[in-house]
Parts: structure tokens; sequence; C-alpha cells
């Protein structure tokens, strides 16, 4: 086994909460490709066995063959497929992740996207944010501001801004409330995307033990549902219940 293949074990385990467990064509897939819908209605049925796995495998395979451009939610669909197949296929489910990583070398968009899906912990982190950067337009200055706010700042419009939402001033409410007004600020090109890219970001925020981050940012997304700024993707009381209708 490789190096690659066993960091995407472990990191691949770790996106254990995210398995659907019974088919329902998601919110998220809305308009998808055929082929994508189909591997998420595989893996709603999934046995954890050899032949299951490569099935999986061999679907991703097609799917990755057939030239189709990998939007955010087609990578969430494959992700998933990799951390199904990953014990049985680990050699296989490496292959996928070079050869998606290489085709999408030169977009660092679509790069970052794909980082997002299938790492974990930090790395996780640092990969959503940049996608969040790219999926906003956002310059390099966003990027910097969000992996090192505090709950001090020199900007007095984002200290009230939280005051006035949140009704106090922390490390947590502030990194809410910078959110919040980066998403509020213009109307969003791909609303589903950041609606998905924040899930990643809690997820993350849950893998490096920052739950208080993780709650910040599940009650802001709830927020921007309520205010029509981002999708319903969900129907159950979690906003991961979205990989699990």
């Amino acid at each position: 086994m490789s190096a690659v293949s066993g960091y995407l074990i472990a990191a691949l385990l770790k996106l254990a909460s995210v398995t659907p467990a019974s088919y329902q064509q998601p919110a998220f897939l809305h308009n998808h490709a055929t082929a994508v819908v189909s591997l998420y209605q595989t893996l709603s049925q999934y046995s954890d066995s050899k032949t299951a796995a490569s099935e999986v495998i061999q679907q991703v395979n097609n799917l990755v063959a057939s030239g189709l451009e990998l939007k955010l939610a087609d990578m969430v669909v494959i992700s998933m497929a990799m951390q199904s197949a990953i014990n049985h296929q680990p050699e296989q489910v490496e292959q996928i992740y070079l050869s998606i990583k290489s085709r999408y070398k030169h977009s660092r968009t679509l790069r970052n996207y794909f980082f997002s899906c299938t790492l974990s912990g930090r790395q996780k982190l640092r990969s959503t944010i940049k996608a969040l950067r790219y999926s906003l337009s956002m310059s390099g200055e966003f990027e910097k501001e969000l992996s090192f706010i505090g709950h001090t700042s020199d900007d007095e419009e984002l200290m009230s801004l939280t005051n006035a939402r949140y009704g106090e001033i922390s490390y947590e409410s502030v990194y809410q409330a910078f959110l919040y007004r980066a998403l509020t600020s213009k109307p969003l090109k791909h609303p589903n995307t950041v609606a998905l890219l924040l899930r990643n970001l809690a997820l993350a925020h849950n893998q490096i033990g920052s739950k208080h981050i993780e709650r910040r940012l599940i009650v802001l997304i709830r927020e921007l549902e309520t205010e029509n700024v981002i999708p319903h993707l969900t129907n159950g009381p979690s906003v991961y219940s979205y990989l699990t209708p």
C-alpha cells in the first residue's frame, strides 16, 4: 500500500457520518447528471463487501472517464464512493484520487472543491476556506482574515455587526458574523455550492475539535436558509442530513 493510500484511508474514514442511509434523490443533486444520481442511489443501497466496492469503483471510473465537468455536488458523491470502497479497494481509490487531482491541477477552484470533499482535519479546513474564497470571487485577504480571525479587530463595522446580531463579542461570534457579512453583501452566484462548502467547513471544524465553531456554522447555515441566501438542502434536524435523506 502506498503512502497516498494509507493517508486516504485515514482521511476518508473520518467521513463515515455522511454516508447515505436510504435512497431519495437529495436536493443538492437537483438537475445533476444521471450518472451522479445513479451513483448516489448505489451508495444508498451499499453493502460493505468487495463486490459492492468494485461496482462503486466501476461507476466512479465511468463517470470520470465520461469527461463530465464535475461540480462540487458531484465531488461530494464521489468522495462518499471513495469512502465506501476504501477498505476493499484502496489502490483503485488512490487512482481515482490521483486522476481527479491531476485533472484539475490547473484549476485552483475545482482542485480545492475536490480537496474540501476528500481531505480531513486541518487540510480540509484550509482547502474549504480557499474554495469559499474562489466561489465568492474574493481576494486573498478573505482567506487570510478567516484563517486568523480573532475576537478583537480594527474592523469596527464587523464588531458592530457581531454585537448587534449575536449580543456578544467572542472569537466564535466574530467568525460567524464575518461569514454572514461576506455571504450577504451581494447576491451569491453559486448558492448551492456555498451551502455545501459551509457544511464542509463545519465538518472540518468538528474534525479538529473546534466544536464551538462547528455549532456557530450550523446556526449560520440555518440563518442563511431562513433568509433565502442559500437553499435548504436538508429535511432533518441535522445540516449534514442532506447525505442521509
